[in-house]
């Protein structure tokens, strides 16, 4: 706790810190940010605060003219002069999503909604607009219910999944918290960076653009490899090298006993380490994503508690995402990813997935930028007596308004693993993501 404390101090000293005059007069290469360079998710602060400005210079949807237009114009050239002015950029994503199962166990809820925000804040320090750029990155991040159960809870509680129904949709206690604070240097067009302070393993490794359950598929199985063991959100430290733009390497080490809540127990001396080769296998557009192949090793917690993906246990394992575009237009994409761990170190002991995406089905102006999906995961849990778990889920997301997207999505999950009540439900959802 000490010393988390005090890089707490030290970050925010960095964020008040007045930018010199070489670095406010420095170039500018673009209005854009460049995104992360660890990670494809979409949560991840980088990630949110390209969207966010891309989505501001946006105009095709379903409907054309929004209702928050003018406001989202005015706060882009705001913004716009912040960052000119001081180094400053900022976005804010807010979602929406209601899920409703079919067949849940006696007494519990068979629907829920929930809300999450991501509020993403990024200074560079020096070398303003620069590939050798460095600057203290921020995500504020919030989640709440709506009722007594959110999405989340629906799939691990009423349904007794070990798949899970919804990723990270439930309530944080207290509502807001800080994911991610760090000091990040560098960017894949520099050939290295290097992040340290409070990171989120899970937004950094196996990430994938088309994987994620803000954008396009839900269940936990889905979207996340539970099966690498991943650590909560806490003090670390990532490293990447980028030879070329076709192979990345990224090494991580951080608190096996990391709490969202706070900067948890680095003292502990109980770590998670990692290393990813990135590789784009077949690249058939310029935007074509990394395949990426994980070996982890897990200390455990300090007391043997679970925390996130761990089971509190040591142990180690492997993880794979195979990503190919498959249409000579970067289109269609197929995704099969692969995770096995040892020694009960993971709630997942071995899960498996494939993907597909189809990027502008419909081919119509007003719908640009919509999506469909279709995928087939398998889970086998770590919980003593515990099923295979099977999960089919297909979505379709379109943009309503200029910045609003809506997805429609279906899930039939077969054999939840933690119950012999149920043998098959099926799951609705209706999701909104709106970047400010």
């Amino acid at each position: 706790m000490k010393s988390g404390g005090a890089v707490s101090v030290v970050l925010a000293v960095l964020l008040s810190w007045p930018v010199s005059a070489a670095a406010q007069s420095a170039r500018t290469d673009s209005n854009v940010s460049r995104g992360d360079p660890f990670s494809s998710d979409p949560q991840a602060p980088g990630n949110v605060l390209r969207e966010v400005e891309e989505a501001e210079m946006e105009r095709e949807a379903l409907f054309p003219r929004s209702p928050l237009g003018g406001f989202r114009d005015r706060t882009y050239q705001a913004k716009k002069k912040i960052y000119e002015a001081t180094g400053f950029k900022m976005g804010l994503v807010i979602q929406q999503l209601g899920q409703g199962i079919s067949d849940v166990q006696p007494g519990f809820d068979n629907s829920g909604t929930a809300a999450d925000l991501d509020f993403g804040v990024k200074r560079e320090l020096i070398n303003k607009g620069q590939p050798n750029h460095g600057g203290v990155s921020d995500q504020l991040q919030g989640r709440w219910d709506y009722g007594t159960t959110g999405p989340q809870d629906l799939g691990f509680v009423s349904l007794a999944s070990a798949g899970g129904t919804a990723n990270a949709w439930s309530r944080y206690q207290p509502t807001f918290l800080s994911r991610n604070f760090y000091w990040q240097h560098g960017s894949k067009e520099a050939g290295w960076a290097y992040r340290v302070g409070k990171i989120t393993t899970d937004q950094t490794l196996l990430t994938s653009q088309y994987i994620s359950p803000v954008t396009t598929f839900l269940p936990n199985v889905g979207t996340g490899v539970f099966a690498a063991g991943f650590p909560d959100s806490g003090l670390g430290f990532v490293g990447g090298l980028y030879p070329n733009d076709r192979i990345t390497i990224v090494g991580l080490i951080s608190d096996a006993n990391a709490n969202r809540l706070n900067f948890g127990d680095i003292g502990a001396g109980d770590t998670y380490k990692a290393v990813q080769l990135g590789v784009k296998l077949l690249p058939l557009t310029p935007k074509a994503g990394y395949s990426k192949f994980l070996l982890w090793q897990s200390d455990g917690t300090k007391n043997g508690q679970p925390i996130n993906a761990m089971t509190g246990q040591e142990g180690w394992g492997f993880a794979m995402k195979l990503e190919q575009e498959l249409s000579s237009d970067g289109r269609a994409v197929g995704i099969f990813r692969y995770g096995r761990s040892y020694d009960n170190s993971a709630v997942y002991k071995e899960q498996a997935g494939l993907s597909f995406i189809l990027n502008d089905p419909t081919d119509f102006e007003r719908l640009k930028n919509d999506a469909f999906g279709v995928a087939f995961n398998w889970v086998k849990s770590v919980a003593a007596g515990a099923r295979d778990e099977y999960n089919f889920e297909t979505f379709y997301r379109f943009p309503l308004f200029p910045a609003v997207d809506t997805t429609l999505s279906y899930q039939s999950v077969f054999d939840p693993a933690l119950t012999r009540e149920i043998d098959q439900a099926s799951v609705f959802s209706l999701r909104l993501r709106t970047t400010y």
